[in-house]
């Protein structure tokens, strides 16, 4: 009777495991529909302004533009976005294997997300921000970031700045990406600026007011700060596509583990009422 007892009491507790993965999968799954159209809707402001800037850089001399100077001394800075609750798969694991391969050992570490930062420090890696953004991200949450990515290389503590975050690619893939955010060449404004399907007009003449050199010192930061917010977006969308695949699994699982409980309740069942039947059976051969 024990063994049936213990075979309930865990139908019941996996049937109620069932449904919160149930109920985190349909959050997930609203979730992740807006991130989604956030981040495809991202990348195309974000190529229209490389587009902009490609012309400009184009026009002018790039010495110029602070963020876009190459510079021999400093550190590299890597922001990983990471996230800040776990029940999603393998995401942060697979993001935190490219890390350790692809980024210098000495780099400073900025985090946007806490789930990747203990373990980073656990390795070795120098963790200097940790920060947590919201679903529904905002310029407020983002400009202290900004101001450390900015300062950092304008005063030449860093040469570089890597972006490492999951890229959604749909809803059932999402692959670790690591993107040199600073400085900015020509050469990744002309990768991003294919990115979306928008007119050529490098070889149109423009009027352009005021100078060129003053329109790229007015729009750069204001691209770096839009390509920062489009890799966060990217995290997000795939953040939430990969905690709805992985609740889904686990809530078909769960209902796996019901039905082989339940069979294995059934079979317990019947053969404790087959040893009642032989005990009643052989108790009235013995009193004849």
């Amino acid at each position: 009777m024990a063994n049936l007892r213990d075979i309930k009491r865990r139908i019941k507790s996996v049937r109620n495991t069932s449904q919160i993965t149930k109920a985190m999968q349909m959050v997930a799954s609203a979730k992740m529909r807006r991130a989604q159209e956030l981040a495809l809707h991202g990348r195309a402001y974000i190529s229209a302004l490389a587009n902009v800037l490609q012309h400009l850089s184009a026009t002018i001399e790039q010495g110029g533009a602070s963020l876009m100077q190459k510079r021999e001394n400093g550190k590299t800075l890597v922001i990983v976005v990471n996230t800040d609750k776990g029940l999603c798969g393998a995401l942060n694991t697979n993001l935190l294997r490219e890390l350790l391969i692809q980024t210098p050992r000495d780099a400073d570490y900025l985090c946007i997300g806490s789930k990747l930062a203990p373990v980073l420090q656990r390795l070795g890696r120098n963790v200097r921000f940790t920060f947590s953004v919201s679903d529904n991200m905002s310029d407020v949450e983002l400009k202290p970031i900004y101001e450390i990515i900015r300062k950092g290389f304008e005063d030449n503590t860093y040469n570089r700045v890597i972006v490492a975050y999951q890229k959604f690619v749909n809803v059932m893939v999402q692959r670790p990406h690591l993107r040199e955010l600073l400085p900015v060449t020509t050469a990744d404004l002309l990768e991003i600026a294919s990115m979306d399907d928008i007119e050529d007009t490098h070889t149109n003449n423009f009027l352009l007011e005021p100078t060129p050199a003053d329109l790229l010192a007015a729009i750069l930061p204001l691209y770096v700060s839009n390509a920062l917010s489009q890799l966060i977006l990217e995290g997000k969308a795939s953040e939430q596509s990969a905690r709805m695949v992985a609740m889904k699994s686990a809530t078909e699982n769960a209902k796996n583990l019901i039905d082989e409980l339940t069979l294995d309740y059934n079979k317990a069942r019947q053969t404790q009422i087959t040893n009642e039947l032989l005990e009643i059976t052989t108790a009235t051969r013995a009193m004849e």
